[in-house]
């Protein structure tokens, strides 16, 4: 992948387009453990190492981080809640917790574990969480529906399918898809030797791919379980991220962010679209523009750029400035891109109407 970064037009890039307004928050002083942003795009909210979780204002000029809670253990994991509205978080005492105003909900206790997962579907009003080798799922008003604890590896990731029916679990040897839909049912198991760290099902259903140890990404057809293997990364993939149409889906690792061709069998014998190139720069941090075929990837040196997959070019977000991006998020509307860096300093990147 470094073979086509060495002639990249985008290598060098330093000044931040004139599509792109940026604001920056003062560092937080803690690592962040997760970024979201609520559908509305009325708040981004930040998970910290220090045990607070933390909301910073999308619509206020100026807004500075203000904590939503503290949690007196390391939210490590959170996903938006279930009326779009707040988050679901999982911490390292083993709890699971609803935040929305000012308090923090118990929904459900893990004695002992890490809650590594946590994931929701709106639609089917479904919450689940992964703790050791068990994964849980959890009804709208926080009832246990199903619990499955015969995993070969503590689970590393998770993911719904698109339709909530299923939820698909990684870990050592490959995933783990159950019926959420049949409690008593036996899961199908997708194989593939070596430590599976990240899971994410394409938003048509077609795919489900998981990010390795072994700096790969693997790929299964969901529909007749072919298995499809995409390597070469110099790095550990901490990222992936569809793209709305579920054509595409990006991963970090390189140092150019590479786009995998899922459409018609999948991805198997294309190379990767790569765009950007930040001197010795490794893309840590990918997301999918909600919208578009544009993706933003984040670096180790604190660049953010957003580029366009398909054409391979990419403007400057943010300039680096020497701390790595620990985090990507958009805003529904695919308007605000916002960005965190591993000392806690939060950048608010605003397109304007030619990137719109």
């Amino acid at each position: 992948m470094s073979a086509t970064a060495a002639v990249n037009p985008d290598a060098g890039a330093r000044v931040v387009s004139p599509a792109v307004a940026l604001s920056e928050t003062a560092p937080a002083g803690a690592h962040p453990t997760f970024t979201l942003v609520e559908p509305s795009g009325g708040r981004a909210i930040f998970g910290f190492g220090d045990g607070t979780v933390r909301a910073l204002s999308l619509t206020l000029p100026g807004a500075q981080l203000t904590t939503l809670a503290a949690l007196g253990a390391t939210p490590l994991t959170a996903a938006v809640d279930l009326d779009g509205l707040g988050i679901v978080a999982g911490t390292d005492d083993g709890r699971v917790l609803s935040l929305a105003g000012g308090g923090a909900n118990v929904l459900a206790t893990e004695p002992g574990e890490w809650i590594e997962a946590v994931a929701t579907h709106m639609p089917s009003k479904r919450r689940a969480y992964v703790a050791g080798r068990t994964l849980v799922v959890l009804d709208a008003a926080g009832g246990e529906t199903m619990r499955c604890a015969d995993h070969p590896s503590t689970l590393a990731g998770m993911s719904f399918s698109p339709d909530g029916q299923h939820v698909a679990v990684a870990h050592y040897g490959g995933v783990s898809v159950w019926n959420v839909a049949e409690a008593a049912s036996e899961p199908v198991l997708l194989e593939w030797h070596g430590s599976h760290t990240a899971v994410a099902w394409s938003p048509d259903g077609a795919f489900i791919v998981t990010a390795m140890q072994d700096k790969e990404v693997h790929c299964w057809r969901w529909a007749d379980r072919k298995s499809m293997r995409m390597s070469g990364y110099p790095s550990k993939i901490r990222s992936l991220s569809w793209t709305a149409d579920g054509r595409y889906v990006a991963a970090s690792g390189a140092d150019t962010v590479t786009s995998w061709d899922c459409s018609g069998k999948g991805p198997s014998g294309k190379p990767p679209l790569e765009f950007g190139y930040v001197y010795n720069g490794v893309v840590m941090q990918v997301a999918a523009h909600p919208k578009c075929l544009t993706v933003a990837g984040g670096y180790s040196d604190g660049t953010v750029l957003i580029g366009e997959i398909e054409t391979e070019t990419a403007v400057i977000a943010r300039p680096g400035n020497g701390d790595a991006i620990a985090g990507l998020a958009w805003t529904a509307d695919g308007r605000i891109l916002v960005g965190v860096d591993v000392k806690g300093a939060v950048a608010v990147m605003r397109m304007q109407p030619a990137m719109a």
